[in-house]
């Protein structure tokens, strides 16, 4: 957030010193023409639309970040990234694969995260079932996994 902030007013400094006989550094400094010169940016439709496109070019990290944050701190903007996020799973075999594989690392990796996945998946009959039949359909006995599980028992 804080280098967006820096972006901006960089690029509101630039603007600012090819249209006015004020430096970037007089610009940054006074508040009030700081604040009138980001105002005026965002109210923009055409600098604010360069803006957004060099910050995709050329930060996209910083774009991705901010967004989390707002999502963690939002929960209609979380509502609707996890729902955007579930559409593509369901339109993109190869997003619903990337997903699976990036929730399979995050599994493999930190036992806590290995449980909760299993206390979702126990609390969703359907699955379960399947997982069930998949096993057996393997010769595997999903009874000794569920004795081993203690989220099962809930």
């Amino acid at each position: 957030m804080k280098n967006l902030a820096i972006l901006f007013l960089y690029i509101a400094a630039l603007i600012s010193f090819t249209q006015c006989s004020n430096s970037p550094n007089e610009l940054c400094t006074n508040a009030a023409s700081r604040g009138k010169v980001i105002s005026s940016l965002m109210n923009n439709e055409a600098y604010m639309t360069e803006v957004m496109d060099s910050m995709r070019t050329k930060h996209p990290e910083v774009i991705l970040s901010t967004v989390f944050v707002l999502a963690k701190s939002n929960e209609q903007i979380h509502e609707k990234m996890m729902d955007g996020m579930a559409d593509m799973c369901k339109s993109n075999p190869s997003t619903f694969n990337t997903m699976m594989g990036k929730a399979m690392d995050m599994c493999d990796a930190d036992s806590s995260k290995r449980n909760m996945m299993m206390g979702a998946m126990h609390s969703r009959p359907n699955v379960m079932k399947s997982m069930e039949g998949m096993c057996d359909m393997k010769g595997m006995n999903m009874d000794d996994k569920k004795e081993s599980n203690p989220q099962h028992h809930k």
